[in-house]
């Protein structure tokens, strides 16, 4: 048991890593928009957001409701700290 939390451990470690570098790219997003005088929230590419991890959770044992939740929070993270930059 205590391997298997180990390995469990080393994939969260990577995938807290993996989502900080993610709303790094999404802070640079920001002030593009902001530069751009463009609004926070696109819905349309919101949409392809949730899409995208809908399609993926069909090649991997993950649930589409699963993968819904898991897009739509990293999603509101991502536009939170957006919003910040935007306003």
């Amino acid at each position: 048991m205590d391997e298997l939390r180990e390995m469990i451990a080393s994939i969260d470690k990577d995938i807290v890593e993996l989502i900080a570098t993610r709303m790094e790219i999404a802070d640079e997003l920001g002030r593009a928009k902001k530069q751009a005088n463009d609004d926070y929230r696109n819905p349309e590419v919101e949409s392809q957001v949730i899409k995208r991890y809908l399609e993926l959770s069909q090649e991997v044992d993950i649930s589409e409701d699963d993968a819904r939740k898991i897009a739509e929070a990293i999603l509101e993270i991502s536009l939170a700290r957006q919003k910040k930059i935007t306003e």
